[in-house]
């Protein structure tokens, strides 16, 4: 789920903000935009939106109809429009989803339109296959300018970055343990963090802390092996947490680099890492990364309390108030480990 606050004037201008809000070129995706009345004047302004895998989104909806009422009723949000992306036009599953959105079988608001588009590139032509009624707007034109629009802009101007091409080259970069290290040394880091037994004493904690912190702004092994002990314990993991944030940027680029020295043998680890991708993406602005990371990590380890927690607020467009609650805790945590000297 990613939240982003645009006024935008056709279904041309909300698909070309797609790629920026997402983080990545949807395909095969049936996407919910969600919209909020403006106050005051007579438009609607876009608020979160949700993504979904085509073939699954209906059996999804239909999962999540009690959950999404409430979602709706506690964000007060207005109206919907739905869009189904996919290169393969002939599929009945167009069909399908479109009948069950229009039949009001899942708890929506007022569904103002569900519109078919191939593919998400400037120019690319869409059609409405459904619109409500009372709505007096084209039903075909074509995706405004990918480049222009302010989602991606703004992703640019926040991450320096542009989209993904898909969904699956994010979870290729999530997956991945390409992780540069020799491997002797990176045999010896792991044995030495699955050994890892925290010591008592205070001074010893802040400084493999330290270590690790200091991977931020120089990521060497040493920083990377110190990290890997840090998350074998909430203390520290969330004392580390609290230093990532301070700087989420440079914290996700080093998080990412411990995160593919992690073995897939070790997958409650893995599973911690990718959450913590999850929290940085969202705090650098990055709702699209921050969703797939949420929902691998989950995949991975599904019975980790913190991957879960990362999962459940970013499946419920509470992002941002996620990183606000996970700053809170880990700074806490860093004040208690420092004051015990």
């Amino acid at each position: 789920m990613s939240t982003h606050s645009h006024t935008l004037a056709s279904h041309g201008e909300i698909l070309a903000n797609l790629p920026g809000i997402l983080g990545f070129y949807p395909n095969n995706s049936l996407i919910l935009a969600f919209f909020v009345d403006d106050e005051g004047v007579d438009t609607v302004r876009l608020g979160p939106v949700a993504r979904f895998d085509l073939d699954e989104a209906v059996e999804k909806l239909a999962e999540s109809r009690e959950r999404f009422a409430a979602w709706v009723h506690h964000l007060e949000l207005d109206a919907v429009i739905a869009y189904m992306i996919s290169d393969d036009i002939a599929q009945p599953i167009f069909d399908e989803t479109a009948m069950y959105l229009a039949s009001g079988a899942v708890h929506l608001p007022p569904l103002l339109g569900v519109v078919q588009v191939p593919e998400i590139v400037t120019g690319a032509a869409w059609w409405s296959v459904y619109q409500h009624p009372l709505i007096d707007e084209p039903r075909h034109g074509v995706v405004g300018e990918v480049a222009a629009s302010a989602a991606l802009q703004q992703m640019l101007e926040h991450t320096g970055e542009l989209p993904e091409p898909s969904k699956d080259d994010i979870e290729a970069r999530l997956n991945s343990t390409d992780h540069g290290i020799d491997a002797a040394e990176h045999a010896d880091i792991i044995e030495d963090a699955l050994a890892y037994i925290p010591p008592m004493f205070s001074d010893v904690l802040q400084r493999e802390y330290e270590q690790a912190a200091a991977g931020i702004t120089q990521p060497s092994t040493r920083a990377v092996r110190s990290a890997l002990k840090c998350f074998t314990t909430p203390r520290l993991r969330d004392t580390l947490l609290a230093a990532l944030l301070d700087d989420p940027q440079a914290g996700l680029a080093f998080i990412e680099k411990v995160m593919r020295a992690v073995p897939t043998s070790w997958p409650g680890m893995r599973a911690q890492l990718t959450a913590t991708v999850a929290v940085l993406a969202h705090a650098t602005g990055q709702p699209g990364l921050a969703g797939v990371a949420a929902q691998r990590a989950t995949e991975i380890g599904p019975d980790e309390n913190f991957p879960s927690l990362v999962a459940k607020l970013t499946d419920i467009g509470q992002g941002e108030r996620m990183v606000e609650l996970v700053r809170e805790g880990a700074e806490k945590t860093r004040t208690i480990l420092f004051a015990a000297e």
